[in-house]
């Protein structure tokens, strides 16, 4: 292709402003000033400068000079990039506002991430450290034609370094510092012959907790990561390239998913646990605004009848059991479940390249496994102290598992021993025991990727070129949530036994009525009368069938919550171009289009105390038992017998199957002006998207299954100047209109996620000034405004709205709340009892339960009608809470302004080496965590600071280094997750690593 009349022919030339101050480690010198930077941001090799896309670069060694190891580095130097890991072992990555907001299995990452221009689906590059990178780049902004999935929010390509047949070569570098850390890389090169090599690399890290646990004084959140990667490079053809890419790695450690869990106690206790409204502190958390109000004694009278009461671990009424209070330190937690973390990933790529006389043919595809499989303590504490009630030496069967005094856990049993049977306790399968109340959850996955993609890309000596590609990806995989707690297994395992036994009791009366002749008054008021109206179980009538019951033990399906996404999968084709037009020497316009075909489904099921739920609402089907006996192996069969049809007879919880097309057409439109050879502007517009899919099985009815695609048009105004040869400046300013961005927030004890509009601006520079040989600095600048447009959604953490004019219930049965609102002229609703006098003195027809504002929605729901024809009012109960508008609200994840920048100076030590010290600052403002913008969601704005000096000979091939990281130990957020109402409303923190310091050592030969 005809180089443009700019910035490529110039000489002299600053680098890019992402990639400055490399130092090499055979000299510790800064990367001359005439260096280039080459990009593929538009599929072929240009000079960066000369690319009409906001976009960032580091080599390989400026990685090491400014000591970017992961992606949590890199957003210190890019504007308007953030990172932060999220609640499923995910990370979430957002650029100029635009992220992955979503929880579903079916939801894509708004930045795309790609190796070596392969397009990685579920990719494990955050897990772990760079290590042998020939680049790295950054593409900010929607790539509505050129790269893979359309990233309405960017791209991040990673470029390893290839094998080359130049000559033998290689590094290693090795490092030690506090937390007992070592890390170790390395690469060899070795030539095969004139046209073929091969190249050798790899990297592991081994490292101390950077977290005390106080409840066992164990570390925790270590680091025991290797990776591994070879290449090979043949050169059939003097035209002819072909690179192929093995990857794997392997983790295995107590990384923690989130590093502190935090909990206000305040006057909303307990209706929504921790107070939202409150200074974020540590408290200990109030199970009666969780589903631990499920083992109080009301709350089991309520559900299986007064004569259950007795089997409750405690009473609302009475003291509140609450469990022990986190430390105040953030590097200090107090957790009685030590997190586990695995990761695995294998990756092989082919990358092939032709060059004929006046155009060129890529081919790159390949292939990608990524497993995940961690566990970590939900309820991030210590939980109350319980005793088994007395109680329990009614039920034999159950009060054996409860001998010792101890509360046994679910260990979940799916996906991970592979039997398949979705029992824990019940089969046996027992996590651990203790006299606290425990909860643990379970987030593992498995994602098998293809695609192979063939792009043309012509160089006619001419004012017109073009290129054009074909894409096809396809995916599939399971991804599966789980949470077991003490609580859980309790409340299935009484309540299972006292429905079995209940049944069992109405089975032998039926048996005794139907044997003809006139049954006796005994008979009669034993067998009419159901469980939920008998005294204590020892005195209930039929006690022959009750007690066999009682003394074998039962329980409900599965004790434990467990999303099962048994399969999502993934098949894309697209098809895309571009022109590119020489309007005159100093005018190009790019114009580009792609076409998106996607198709996407899934299987998935999930819910909680399923059969309890279908025998408590009169929904389980005719001859279903709701119960199994202890001891059964498997209950999948018992879930459907027919799991992959949906709606078979005897379902209890069979698979959702769907399947959706998700097609568009995207594109941009360029025009690209250089004036002169050392300035270049550029206008643009693209349009970005990204398909929907579907809502989390567990979501009901009344929210719906799918969410819809999102859309971005972005306009975008930018310019590269190098300004006399000491100073380079990138300035870019954009604006996006954006339709349909996906977001998630809790609804009905699972993620449900959603689509709301928003107006986005900015602007953006980076800077490189190098006045002199030894003296390089550089800094970027970025402010952002986000709003979101006109929407409205309910926050279960301020279910009210903010309103005094409505009623709070908490309800005892499923751990949710609902709200109870008036007209103008009723007065407040009392629901001390079921006694109390109504508005207007009529009697309340509600059953007697505990002080307001504790009840059952559904009760109360079914009674409002009634209420309001005796009270005259016109009260209504509206459950899980009312809308709010969040209209003008910033996006989660945006601090409107951010500054970084860095400084070296190459000093002499005598005539034979170079002493360079370099310093990187960084400030970024406060954003909040979710899109209700609350207070408690406010993270605070932090500092960040890094230095380095790097000692080295002026000829060599080593260098000697000291480093110190987050040189003032901040503890600052990098972002925050709320938990739903039935969790109680905690809320996990995410937050940066400690101060790191330590020595290295690199060779090259």
């Amino acid at each position: 292709m005809k180089a443009s009349n700019g910035l490529v022919r110039m000489t002299g030339r600053l680098l890019c402003g992402a990639a400055v101050s490399a130092i090499a480690a055979g000299a510790a010198s800064a990367q001359s000033i005439s260096d280039e930077i080459v990009v593929t941001a538009q599929r072929q090799e240009q000079s960066l400068q000369d690319v009409p896309i906001a976009v960032s670069a580091f080599g390989g060694d400026d990685l090491q000079a400014r000591q970017l190891e992961t992606f949590g580095d890199i957003q210190f130097n890019i504007p308007n990039f953030q990172y932060s890991r999220t609640n499923f072992t995910g990370a979430a990555v957002s650029i100029r506002g635009v992220g992955n907001f979503l929880v579903a299995a079916s939801s894509e990452n708004a930045v795309s991430v790609h190796l070596n221009d392969f397009f990685l689906s579920s990719p494990r590059l955050f897990e772990t450290e760079f290590f042998d990178i020939e680049r790295l780049e950054i593409l900010r902004g929607p790539q509505g034609t050129l790269f893979g999935r359309n990233a309405t929010g960017g791209v991040i390509n990673v470029i390893t370094a290839k094998a080359s047949t130049d000559g033998y070569s290689g590094y290693a570098d090795a490092e030690y510092g506090n937390y007992n850390s070592v890390k170790v890389q390395g690469a060899i090169n070795v030539p095969l012959s004139e046209t073929l090599a091969v190249r050798l690399a790899g990297t592991t890290i081994q490292r101390d907790g950077y977290t005390t646990n106080v409840f066992d004084g164990r570390d925790i959140d270590d680091r025991n990561i290797y990776a591994l990667r070879g290449s090979v490079r043949w050169l059939p053809t003097e035209n002819t390239t072909i690179d192929i890419t093995t990857s794997y790695m392997r983790e295995d450690d107590s990384r923690m998913r989130h590093q502190k869990q935090a909990c206000e106690a305040g006057p909303l206790q307990p209706l929504l646990g921790c107070d939202p409204n409150g200074p974020r502190s540590f408290d200990a958390q109030d199970p009666r605004a969780t589903f631990l109000v499920n083992n109080s004694a009301e709350s089991l009278g309520a559900i299986f009848g007064a004569a259950a009461a007795p089997f409750g671990l405690y009473s609302l009424a009475g003291p509140v059991p609450l469990g022990q209070a986190q430390p105040a330190d953030l590097r200090s937690v107090n957790w009685d479940t030590r997190p586990k973390y695995d990761a695995e990933e294998s990756i092989f790529m082919m990358n092939l390249k032709h060059d004929f006389e006046n155009w060129s043919f890529k081919l790159n595809g390949g292939w990608g496994n990524s497993k995940i499989a961690t566990r970590t303590d939900y309820d991030g504490g210590v939980g109350p102290q319980f005793a088994p009630p007395a109680a329990l030496a009614l039920l034999p069967g159950v009060a054996a598992l409860y001998s010792d005094g101890l509360f046994p856990i679910s260990s979940f049993d799916v996906g991970v021993t592979n039997t398949n049977g979705n029992v824990g306790v019940i089969g046996g399968h027992v996590f651990d025991r203790s006299d606290r109340y425990r909860a643990t959850d379970l987030s593992i996955g498995e994602t098998d990727h293809w695609s192979v993609e063939g792009i043309i890309n012509t160089d006619f000596d001419s004012a017109f070129n073009f290129l054009i590609g074909v894409n096809h990806t396809e995916s599939n995989g399971y991804a599966d949530y789980g949470v077991a707690t003490s609580g859980l297994d309790y409340f299935s395992l009484v309540g299972g036994t006292l429905a079995a036994a209940s049944t069992a009791q109405a089975t032998a009366c039926a048996v005794t009525l139907a044997g003809g002749g006139a049954p006796t008054p005994a008979q009669i008021a034993g067998c009419t009368n159901s469980f939920s109206t008998q005294p204590i179980p020892a005195q209930i009538a039929g006690g022959q069938a009750f007690q066999a019951a009682a003394a074998q033990g039962y329980s409900f399906y599965r004790p434990y919550f467990y999303n099962d996404t048994d399969d999502n999968f993934l098949d894309s084709t697209s098809i895309f171009g571009e022109i590119y037009i020489d309007l005159s020497d100093t005018l190009r316009f790019t114009g580009g289009i792609r076409h998106n075909w996607d198709t996407k489904g899934l299987r998935d099921r999930g819910g909680l105390l399923d059969s309890f739920v279908a025998f408590a609402t009169g929904t389980l089907p005719a001859g279903v038992t709701p119960v199994v006996p202890i001891g059964t192996p498997s209950v999948r069969g018992l879930l459907d017998s027919d799991e992959f049809t949906q709606n078979t007879p005897g379902a209890v919880n069979d698979f959702r199957v769907v399947e959706g097309d998700f097609n568009a057409t995207t594109g941009r439109a360029v025009l690209q002006w250089t004036p002169n050879d050392s300035t270049q502007w550029y206008l643009s517009w693209t349009r970005g998207y990204k398909p929907g899919g579907f809502n989390p099985r567990a979501a009901t009815a009344s929210v719906a299954p799918t969410f819809d695609p999102e859309v971005i048009n972005a306009f975008e105004l930018g310019v590269k100047a190098n300004l006399g040869s000491t100073l380079q400046a990138n300035i870019t300013g954009f604006y996006y209109d954006y339709s349909g961005l996906q977001v998630s927030r809790i609804a009905q004890n699972t993620s449900f996620n959603e689509n709301i509009d928003a107006e986005i601006y900015g602007i953006e520079g980076e800077f490189v000034w190098a006045p002199t040989d030894r003296f390089t600095a550089n800094m970027n600048v970025s402010y952002l405004h986000t709003d979101i447009g006109a929407f409205s959604t309910v926050d279960v953490r301020n279910p009210t709205a903010g309103r005094t004019d409505v009623e709070l219930v908490a309800d005892i049965v499923l751990g949710q709340n609902c709200v109870i609102t008036r007209g103008a002229a009723d007065s407040p609703l009392l629901l001390a009892n079921g006694g109390t006098a109504l508005p207007g003195g009529a009697a309340n027809p509600l059953n007697a339960l505990i002080a307001s504002p504790f009840s059952v929605c559904s009760q109360l729901a079914g009674n409002i009608a009634t209420i309001n024809a005796l009270s005259g009012g016109t009260y209504a109960v509206v459950p899980g809470g009312l809308e709010q508008s969040i209209e003008g609200n910033r996006l989660l994840g945006s601090p409107e302004f951010k500054i970084a920048g860095g400084i070296q100076y190459e000093m002499p030590m005598g005539a034979n080496h170079v002493l360079t010290p370099r310093v990187d600052a960084y400030y970024q403002s406060n954003f909040y965590a979710n899109n209700f913008n609350t207070e408690q969601d406010l993270i605070d704005g932090y500092a960040y600071l890094n230095a380095q000096v790097t000692f080295a000979p002026t000829e060599g091939n080593w260098a000697f280094r000291f480093f110190m990281q987050n040189l003032t130990n901040s503890d600052a957020l990098t972002g925050a997750y709320d938990s739903g109402e039935t969790s109680g409303n905690f809320q996990n923190l995410y937050i940066l690593e400690p101060r790191r310091w330590g020595v290295g050592l690199n060779v090259k030969f």
